[in-house]
């Protein structure tokens, strides 16, 4: 893979070009607003594609505000304190999780955690607890979830908790 021209951009700089977007949607929902209020029906008549240019830009900030958490949760995943897993669980009821847009909640019974991003096609950001190896001897961090999951579904898989207790807690 070659070696990226530039550094990834942080969420700082998401979040700021979100603002900066979130400030010309005000100026140009302001403009709109002085057009409707002219005396002169052409003005007028020019109020809506300036209202519908503010709300393509609130879409474009809502957008860009979206991507900046969602970079937060990759970077945070990347923490080798945390579950290597790239992809979501419920922390409760394991491989659960359904998703619809920008939610995801747990499906077993009884259960309401849910969550306002898309969990479970985000890098698992719970803390690591085990390491598994699996049978071709590869090894990984997982968090509790996880691990219980591996262990019933992975042929061959062992499960080495870091600390004794975190698999029954």
């Amino acid at each position: 893979m070659p070696e990226p021209t530039t550094p990834e951009p942080v969420p700082a700089e998401l979040r700021a070009l979100a603002a900066e977007a979130d400030a010309l949607a005000e100026r140009t929902a302001e403009m709109a607003a002085r057009l409707e209020a002219a005396d002169d029906g052409h003005l007028q008549r020019l109020a809506q594609p300036m209202s519908k240019a503010t709300g393509d830009l609130a879409d474009y900030t809502g957008e860009i505000a979206k991507t900046a958490a969602y970079l937060t949760r990759v970077r945070v995943s990347r923490d080798p304190h945390l579950c290597d897993v790239p992809w979501g669980i419920c922390p409760i009821h394991g491989v659960t999780l359904h998703s619809l847009g920008d939610r995801a909640w747990c499906t077993a019974t009884g259960c309401g955690n849910s969550w306002d991003y898309d969990r479970l096609h985000t890098p698992c950001a719970e803390p690591a607890v085990a390491i598994a190896t699996d049978r071709d001897d590869v090894t990984g961090s997982l968090c509790s979830a996880h691990a219980s999951d591996a262990e019933r579904r992975l042929d061959g898989c062992r499960i080495e908790y870091l600390d004794h207790r975190a698999k029954n807690g």
